[in-house]
């Protein structure tokens, strides 16, 4: 017998959320953590839903098909870790930073890393383009913000979060210009994630030289905690 007008409907009602099912989780990750940024999740309830949402992570992608990919890129093409700011990786300073104190975090939990650009235009002086983002390390993005304007309060501006469900580890890169990944996209490392940009509440002034912000958190039942990515960095790919 064939299907009735009311099935046929129903299918048209039950294929977009079938199509969105693997995305669900990165997309529940962005909204939670928007909430978070902006100090309007209580503490204990968003650790308690961001463990979950890892776990659904996890669970969402079928990580032998992703594994192989364990190479480590340095973020940004066309330069190496003498672009670091800072001597031997003294920029990272955690203090007491803590993932949910959103944007009024402490710390500097990461490392500046400075393109040539002495006219502050986003392009790199010598090739006159923008400087590419790479991903340092595959994952799923799990956040964008990417409507950053002068006055927002948002201090990474344009910023992109990825997290790899086989190590349980978040990668954020702040102050980009143009992004090119959406969230719930998997992406390998080494791909081109964005372009470094002058966004965000501290890296827009003028007494700011251009730079990606990178830090990486390693998550424990849903609580990331900073890790010094600087071993990692001075050992990357360079693209």
């Amino acid at each position: 017998m064939g299907m009735t007008i009311f099935g046929i409907l129903l299918l048209f009602q039950l294929i977009p959320s079938l199509l969105g099912a693997s995305q669900e989780p990165a997309s529940r990750w962005d909204l939670l953590y928007t909430k978070v940024r902006d100090g309007l999740a209580a503490r204990e309830e968003a650790r308690k839903e961001l463990g979950e949402l890892e776990i659904l992570l996890k669970e969402g992608y079928d990580l032998a098909e992703k594994k192989g990919e364990e190479r480590f890129y340095f973020p940004l093409r066309g330069y190496t870790p003498h672009s670091i700011g800072g001597k031997r990786g003294e920029g990272y300073k955690p203090g007491r930073f803590d993932f949910f104190d959103g944007n009024r975090h402490k710390g500097h939990p990461g490392h500046d890393i400075f393109i040539q650009d002495k006219d502050q235009d986003g392009l790199d002086d010598i090739t006159g383009k923008p400087v590419e983002v790479l991903a340092a390390s595959s994952g799923i993005v799990v956040s964008v913000h990417s409507d950053w304007q002068p006055g927002s309060p948002v201090r990474g501006g344009n910023y992109i979060w990825i997290f790899d469900p086989g190590k349980g580890r978040y990668y954020y890169y702040a102050h980009l210009n143009r992004i090119l990944v959406r969230v719930g996209d998997w992406v390998p490392a080494g791909e081109t994630l964005g372009t470094v940009g002058r966004t965000g509440l501290n890296a827009y002034p003028k007494r700011s030289p251009t730079h990606l912000h990178f830090s990486i958190f390693q998550s424990v039942h849903g609580y990331p905690s900073p890790i010094d990515p600087y071993p990692d960095l001075i050992r990357a790919i360079h693209k």
